[in-house]
């Protein structure tokens, strides 16, 4: 085999897979996941919405995310003392998490989180419109995979059983967590006092019908008054890698192989 044969062998293998780290490493289609980029200046803070802005506030405080209803309570927190240093807030009382609050599980990158109330009197979704021209747009009929971290808590000075969940969605019918506890059990199967569940790591799977689509994040608890509060954190949303592709990819990565292994067994014969 001549060297030059030898050598398109080996580009094509390298091109093919690369093909593989373009699916698999597709760049995170949501803007600002992190919840870094606000306008709090690490002060936990409530989410302005509607006609409210508080300490002048606009939009919802953090880039590129809606507070989608006037009524919808929602909260920023610094994650380094979101159980010791109230919110800024539209109401008088104490806004600040358990003392059973714990970054462990945690992503070390992460310093902020979203804390939404799942009171039903109260509640609203926080939402992001994806695909768009800096992004990149969706493709209609591709697979999309939703991920974030997630925990069921309660505000300080409440001490009635809740249950909290988040209901996510993807411009398509929403898809819901586990629910702590079951809303129709007893106070014992339901999320204790001050409890705190710990940081969980959650992936959906969604379909997009349209090139761009509402990323919606809805907590649901019980009952009023508590309030039920789902924390959201880290939000990520990747294409799904097609079958074919990987399979392509995979076949260029065993060419690779293939070509060194015969270019070493030429090498010892010379």
């Amino acid at each position: 085999m001549t060297s030059r044969l030898v050598r398109l062998r080996v580009c094509l293998a390298l091109v093919i897979g690369c093909g593989l780290v373009n699916v698999t490493q597709a760049g995170n289609l949501v803007q600002n996941g992190d919840f870094s980029d606000n306008q709090f200046n690490n002060a936990s803070h409530e989410l302005a919405s509607g006609s409210y802005h508080p300490n002048g506030i606009t939009g919802s405080g953090v880039a590129f995310w809606t507070n989608s209803t006037n009524s919808a309570f929602n909260i920023w927190f610094n994650k380094d003392n979101a159980s010791t240093t109230p919110a800024v807030s539209e109401y008088s009382e104490v806004q600040k998490l358990s003392a059973s609050y714990n970054t462990t599980n945690l992503p070390t990158s992460v310093n902020g989180f979203l804390a939404l109330d799942g009171d039903p009197s109260v509640h609203g979704a926080i939402t992001q419109s994806i695909g768009n021209s800096t992004t990149g747009f969706l493709t209609v009929g591709q697979q999309y995979e939703v991920s974030f971290w997630w925990a069921a808590t309660e505000l300080s000075n409440r001490t009635g059983y809740t249950t909290e969940s988040i209901d996510v969605s993807l411009g398509s019918s929403p898809v819901q967590t586990v629910s702590y506890g079951n809303p129709n059990g007893t106070n014992a199967e339901k999320l204790a006092p001050n409890a705190f569940t710990g940081w969980m790591y959650e992936t959906m799977v969604f379909t997009a019908t349209s090139a761009t689509e509402t990323l919606s994040f809805l907590s649901n608890g019980t009952p009023s008054g508590e309030p039920p509060i789902s924390l959201l954190a880290d939000v990520s949303l990747q294409a799904v890698p097609e079958p074919s592709s990987l399979a392509l990819a995979g076949l260029g990565i065993v060419g690779m192989f293939v070509v060194r292994a015969r270019r070493r067994a030429k090498s010892n014969v010379e």
